[in-house]
């Protein structure tokens, strides 16, 4: 193993870590990171294999905690909408400018809940945020931020909170491995990277876990409005 690949698998770590531990973060922090070493399409095919291990262990692990009514119903219907707008948009507009609003109202939106006083409304909308996020990720495959922050203001407590997400990330992660299988972007090549990268999964969900035990509610929210801060600059920068 040579020194950059070491460097790649302990950034999955931590990112793995850290979508373990509150429910999102995992692609985000991976592909910025790593990008410096490696190219992005490779990182792809090893990263999306990844974030599905993840995903089928916490369902497996707490699928009882997993709001189905509220991701048929209320995040489903919106995304599914949204992407194919978004799709539209990415083959009839240029969608850099956007990126990089998107990043600015990520930062805006993170900023304010960080500073807020008290706790929104349970009867926030959320269409808008579900609607926007898959216009966001048909575009340019970067929604995550919106619908987190979404989800942010209903109030969910953490447990339903990082397990209704890991249905949202497991069903995109395998649509992308499909059509990565089907290109012929994920092949057994690759096999091996994955492999080892997959075996620092335990680890990175061991540490996740014993995290998010022991994170109280309001340091929870903290955590995911710092990890969208974090989120909302690299949209800005890169």
């Amino acid at each position: 193993m040579d020194l950059s690949f070491a460097a790649v698998a302990a950034i999955v770590f931590f990112a793995f870590f850290t979508q373990a531990a509150i429910g999102f973060g995992a692609m985000v922090i991976a592909l910025t990171l790593s990008a410096l070493l490696y190219p992005l399409d490779i990182l792809l095919s090893w990263f999306v294999p990844l974030v599905i291990l993840l995903s089928a262990y916490l369902l497996i692990r707490h699928h009882g905690h997993i709001d189905w009514q509220l991701f048929f119903k209320r995040i489903l219907p919106g995304m599914g909408l949204g992407f194919i707008a978004g799709q539209w948009l990415f083959y009839s507009l240029d969608t850099e400018h956007m990126k990089t609003a998107l990043g600015a109202l990520v930062i805006f939106l993170a900023g304010r809940e960080l500073l807020r006083r008290k706790a929104p409304s349970k009867h926030t909308p959320l269409l808008p945020w579900t609607l926007a996020a898959g216009v966001v990720h048909g575009a340019f495959a970067s929604g995550g931020p919106l619908l987190v922050h979404g989800l942010n203001t209903q109030n969910l407590n953490k447990a339903t909170f990082r397990s209704t997400l890991t249905v949202v990330w497991m069903v995109m992660a395998l649509v992308l491995a499909t059509s990565y299988l089907i290109s012929g972007k994920l092949n057994s090549s690759q096999l091996p990277q994955i492999g080892m990268l997959a075996a620092v999964l335990p680890i990175s969900i061991l540490a996740g876990e014993w995290l998010h035990q022991r994170i109280d509610a309001q340091r929870f929210k903290t955590a995911i409005n710092v990890l969208l801060l974090i989120c909302g600059l690299i949209l800005l920068l890169r």
